[in-house]
């Protein structure tokens, strides 16, 4: 998966769930900056933050 493709996938399931990236940030204890960065396809999440990054579209 390209980083745009990756990115936008992050953007429409945050905003689906109505958070802002600095929430999502706190959920996955990382900065809104790296957020803003995937969301933009500047980057990819750490591997070991894919597995927080699933779970924090089930909680609350």
């Amino acid at each position: 998966m390209e980083a745009a493709e990756l990115g936008k996938f992050i953007a429409t399931i945050r905003k689906e769930k109505q958070l802002t990236q600095v929430e999502l940030a706190r959920k996955l204890n990382v900065t809104d900056k790296a957020v803003s960065r995937w969301e933009r396809g500047l980057g990819f999440p750490d591997i070991n933050t894919l597995e927080p990054l699933a779970d924090a579209w089930e909680s609350p």
